[in-house]
């Protein structure tokens, strides 16, 4: 008798317990929209979109039963646009962007500017989607809202037209995309000098298209007018000028005028090995230039000194690379394994090289002695006293 009530007793504490836990649980209240918000942000700070997702959406439904002019919803609605444009979600993106937007013309009017920024996260939204006919529209209106808001010769107008040209660019129509980027620099120009440095993005697409199209002396023009604006920005020696440097050379290569375009390359090298060191990828990258540059004047032995340098210092990265990681094999005792590693490393550096024979030497004293592991001499012992 004195069992069962015992057992009866633990099982009305537990039953007894249960219950109270129930009532705390419904007596917590519901996340409310600051603190869904709160912990969407603090989500999506730490990169866990998925968690900001659920959090917003929550916040997004509770905030649907509020009044319709309440200005949460757009905030939400412009929240979830991020999020969901940061997973490639594109289409989910622009489904509630589109209802951002439609909240701000309802309760603000469609000449709202700040509808134009919202249009322009759709311009982007639709290039992610690869909507490029939707995409230009969108940017139509927005330009007409800008015209309208600034005039036809603002800053605002000619940012439209550049991010027209990369519209024209992914589609590959480059003819249009030129014309549109003659058209923002035609418009700049009215108001800012010949070397204001908010030119230079333009200059540099107009650049680069031109090359598309084989149009080497019209690159030439624009990479000189980018060179010389970031040469007064930086001097002649920073590495901001490698991008100028580097397509001036290649578009004065294509014109065939060699002995101009050869002290441009050497410029090129200069700057990556001020920038980078001597023995850095980048540097064989400029090498390789050189190379193909050299090679289509015939010039086989330049050519070739240059494709040496730069497989010399590929190698060299290459078995830095592996000695670093035989050096962490060995810390964690895999002599086996480390060796291994020291011995590709060495191998990649035949044949000898004046770049890199410092680090073959090291690493072959350290394979001679990983295999050959020095002897110890033992101490002859004392004497022993008479």
């Amino acid at each position: 008798m004195r069992l069962f009530v015992r057992r009866y007793g633990m099982a009305l504490c537990v039953m007894f317990a249960s219950l109270s836990l129930w009532t705390l649980a419904a007596q917590e209240p519901e996340p409310d929209i600051p603190t869904l918000l709160k912990d969407g942000n603090a989500s999506n700070l730490k990169g866990d979109y998925e968690a900001a997702r659920q959090a917003f959406t929550k916040a997004w439904e509770l905030a649907q039963q509020t009044p319709n002019d309440n200005p949460l919803r757009y905030d939400i609605l412009k929240r979830l646009t991020s999020i969901r444009a940061a997973v490639g979600e594109f289409a989910d993106a622009d489904n509630y962007l589109q209802m951002a937007i439609n909240w701000r013309e309802q309760m603000l009017g469609q000449n709202d500017p700040k509808i134009a920024d919202d249009l322009l996260v759709s311009v982007s939204l639709c290039r992610g989607m690869k909507n490029f006919d939707r995409a230009r529209l969108v940017l139509g209106r927005v330009m007409g809202l800008h015209q309208v808001a600034f005039g036809r010769d603002s800053t605002a107008v000619a940012d439209d037209f550049s991010r027209m040209s990369q519209i024209y660019m992914q589609e590959v129509n480059v003819p249009a995309a030129i014309n549109s980027i003659n058209a923002a620099l035609t418009i700049r120009l009215k108001t800012v000098s010949q070397l204001d440095p908010s030119l230079v993005p333009d200059l540099d697409r107009l650049a680069g298209a031109h090359i598309v199209m084989r149009a080497y002396d019209k690159a030439e023009e624009a990479y000189r007018h980018s060179l010389v604006i970031r040469e007064t920005l930086f001097g002649k020696e920073d590495a901001d000028l490698i991008a100028s440097v580097d397509g001036l050379a290649y578009s004065v290569f294509g014109q065939k005028k060699y002995d101009e375009a050869q002290p441009i390359y050497q410029r090129l090298i200069g700057l990556w090995v001020k920038s980078v060191g001597e023995d850095h990828p980048m540097v064989a990258m400029a090498l390789d230039k050189v190379a193909v540059f050299y090679a289509d004047q015939k010039k086989f032995d330049q050519a070739k000194e240059a494709q040496d340098r730069a497989t010399a210092i590929r190698a060299h990265f290459f078995a830095t690379g592996l000695s670093v990681a035989a050096t962490e094999q060995t810390a964690e005792g895999n002599k086996e394994t480390a060796l291994a590693l020291y011995r590709r490393a060495f191998a990649a550096l035949d044949p000898p090289n004046p770049i890199y024979q410092d680090l073959a030497t090291e690493i072959g004293e350290i394979i001679k002695n990983t295999e050959t592991p020095p002897k110890v001499t033992k101490k002859a012992p004392p004497p022993r006293k008479k």
